[in-house]
């Protein structure tokens, strides 16, 4: 489980909306990741539909393959899990 004290009370929803898991890969998430980075949202960047746990691998992986490749599939997944909550 996280430590509340670390996150803001509008990460600690995101984190309770999700059960605490990795939107991606359902480990447990341990970061709070901007789907669309600052650079192509400077105002907006920080909302909280634009933000989603993550565990630190799925987090790597984002910023690794970059938000062009990541972007398409973490909004794919996050519309799955709204309609399946």
């Amino acid at each position: 489980m996280i430590d509340k004290s670390l996150w803001s009370e509008e990460e600690i929803a995101i984190f309770e909306y999700y059960n605490y898991k990795c939107l991606r890969c359902s480990k447990p998430a341990e970061v709070i990741h901007e789907i669309i980075p600052k650079s192509r949202r400077p105002y907006t960047w920080m909302d909280i539909e634009n933000r989603i746990p993550l565990c630190v691998e799925c987090h790597n992986w984002a910023h690794k393959v970059g938000s062009r490749n990541s972007i398409p599939e973490l909004v794919k997944q996050k519309k799955q899990y709204a309609t399946n909550k």
